[in-house]
């Protein structure tokens, strides 16, 4: 009987060892035998561990090119009537804008801002007093700029990160801003039709102009454009209210500046100019020499600069209409020579296409 009692005792004690051996389970595991983190807590020092770890990857763009992108864009805001109608034919189509904002506006409605950032829309800089940057100072750009900023940031908690000069009007100050520019590839003039202009007009006559606004949008755009708009008209909201339906049936997605310009793979850099997104193969094969000979302006706008020079700084002698066949005489890397209205200048390749061979 003491022997039965010792080779029981010492099964037992077998038993419990290879139990603990095989990973019983214990306190430190949950109802599926998962250890705890108390279990982790509680390995030697010195055990190893294999953790999986996600690598850290850049978001991936909200849109894609093939969403036929589109960047519609206001100025001189924020208002009140006017830029809340915006924003609600915006919302109703599911669309989005870039609103560059003028510091006495700002100053006078930052609930407009905040009403239009909280949206889903981009907030954008276009000054403090909607000066000249050409005729100012780099001491008077730096305070122009940093005002909107710094009250932009104190509205919505985020700085703006793009900067629209007034009148398109950057001259050699591009720099001095320190941040991208963004001009246009369609321009509505809008304001040249505002109520207060046009107060003997009858109301036919408005809603011509209205719509002749409208077709000239819709025969001038493809992907990949920033139109301008203004946002403290009446008239410019009554322009939306027929444009932005008309823009997404036609199979147009109205984003932000900066969504467009993150779709087509476009880093937006400080003291660069933007007048359209285009791909990065696109952008490269426009870049070369061509041949003498005829080529038909392609651009996405209504007219293609004509420049004293071969570089987009240089003076713009006259615009060139879309459509227009014209005669290359030599070209460089990205420009290209010909006369038009009796000037002759450069144009850039960007713009043209070969007329085909009869």
């Amino acid at each position: 009987m003491k022997k039965n009692a010792i080779r029981i005792t010492a099964l037992v004690i077998a038993a419990l060892l290879i139990f603990s051996a095989c990973g019983g389970k214990t306190n430190n595991t949950d109802n599926n035998g998962e250890p705890t983190s108390e279990s982790f807590s509680e390995m030697p020092q010195g055990t190893s561990q294999t953790v999986t770890e996600t690598e850290t990857q850049a978001p991936a763009p909200k849109y894609t090119v093939a969403d036929n992108l589109i960047a519609l864009t206001f100025d001189d805001g924020p208002g009140t009537d006017s830029s809340a109608k915006i924003l609600r034919l915006l919302a109703e189509n599911d669309s989005y804008a870039t609103f560059f904002m003028v510091g006495y506006n700002i100053d006078e409605h930052p609930d407009a801002v905040k009403a239009a950032f909280d949206n889903g829309n981009e907030i954008a800089n276009h000054t403090k007093g909607h000066k000249y940057l050409s005729k100012s100072t780099p001491a008077e750009i730096h305070e122009q700029v940093n005002y909107v900023n710094d009250k932009v940031e104190q509205i919505t908690g985020k700085r703006p990160t793009l900067l629209r000069a007034p009148g398109g009007n950057i001259g050699n100050s591009a720099a001095e801003t320190g941040m991208p520019l963004i001009q246009w590839s369609i321009d509505t003039n809008d304001w040249r039709h505002k109520d207060k202009q046009s107060s003997s007009r009858t109301e036919e006559q408005r809603n011509s102009e209205i719509n002749g606004i409208v077709d000239h949008v819709m025969s001038n755009v493809s992907p990949g454009c920033i139109i301008l708009m203004h946002e403290i008209y009446d008239f410019s909201a009554d322009v939306c209210e027929i444009l932005i339906p008309k823009l997404v049936q036609a199979g147009y997605k109205l984003v932000t500046v900066s969504d467009m310009f993150e779709a087509y793979g476009i880093e937006l850099k400080a003291g660069e100019v933007y007048r359209y997104a285009e791909s990065k193969a696109a952008a490269q094969s426009n870049t070369v020499k061509v041949e003498p000979g005829s080529y038909t302006v392609t651009t996405a706008s209504s007219s293609l600069n004509l420049r004293a020079d071969s570089n987009s700084d240089a003076a713009v002698l006259t615009e060139v209409p879309k459509g227009t066949v014209i005669t290359v005489t030599e070209s460089v890397e990205g420009w290209a020579k010909t006369t038009y209205g009796g000037q002759t200048g450069w144009v850039s390749t960007k713009y043209i296409t070969a007329v085909p061979v009869q």
